[in-house]
């Protein structure tokens, strides 16, 4: 898609989308899912053995999991409705935080981002992510927020529209970040956790419960791996 002109640039209206801050990741899920494992495994595991050691030890790792994945499931999916000019982006609060004042962050506190689109098999639609790391440290990840309600405000548009447009006004020293599985990085981690995978399946065949230690997160990453690497990068 060619790209407009400054002037051009300058002139165009505001636009407004529906979104989700810090919307809840493959991460989150994947620490629910793993967090119940270990739990379960290692709760069953006292009830037959009551002598405590490295059971105790993994029932309280998969407590902790759940109760950090639950945290962030709870902070996560804020519905906002995101307003982009010329200068800034602004985030108007939705929902039962409708009423609080709306946050504005200048495009020239943007220091690097990042957007691609999920694709969303099993709900039948495509959702837009667009994360930015600004000035003062802070992350800020949106979210396109899926489905459609009585009071949702007219004329919004899709977040992909808003972040092609955010690429278009980029500034010098504002830098676009690869999506990491997509990455070399990534690719090797992934024959690591396979060999992981191996190692602690052997393990398991050989009666020592290590394996777990090492099969679950293996397994664990090639999922997250497999789900994202065909997020599409858009341009």
């Amino acid at each position: 898609m060619p790209s407009l002109p400054s002037t051009e640039l300058a002139t165009l209206p505001a636009k407004r989308s529906l979104v989700l801050v810090r919307p809840t990741g493959m991460l989150v899920s994947m620490a629910l899912l793993l967090g119940t494992l270990l739990l379960l495994i290692n709760v069953l595991k006292l009830i037959d053995n009551p002598t405590p050691g490295r059971r105790l030890t993994g029932a309280l790792v998969g407590l902790g999991l759940l109760l950090w994945a639950g945290y962030r499931r709870r902070r996560g999916n804020q519905p906002r409705l995101l307003c982009f000019d010329r200068e800034a982006l602004h985030l108007e609060p939705l929902g039962p935080e409708l009423g609080r004042p709306a946050e504005t962050i200048p495009l020239s506190s943007i220091k690097t981002y990042t957007y691609w689109l999920r694709l969303m098999r099993w709900r039948g639609f495509a959702q837009c992510h667009l994360r930015l790391k600004l000035a003062d440290g802070r992350v800020l990840h949106l979210a396109d927020r899926p489905g459609t309600r009585p009071d949702d405000p007219t004329g919004t548009v899709q977040l992909d529209m808003l972040a092609t447009r955010l690429a278009r006004r980029a500034k010098t020293g504002i830098r676009r970040r690869p999506l990491f599985f997509q990455t070399q990085t990534a690719q090797g981690l992934l024959w690591v956790s396979a060999g992981a995978v191996v190692a602690g399946a052997g393990l398991l065949g050989f009666g020592h419960d290590a394996g777990l230690l090492l099969l679950l997160p293996a397994v664990g990453y090639g999922a997250a791996y497999y789900l994202w690497h065909d997020e599409v990068d858009l341009p």
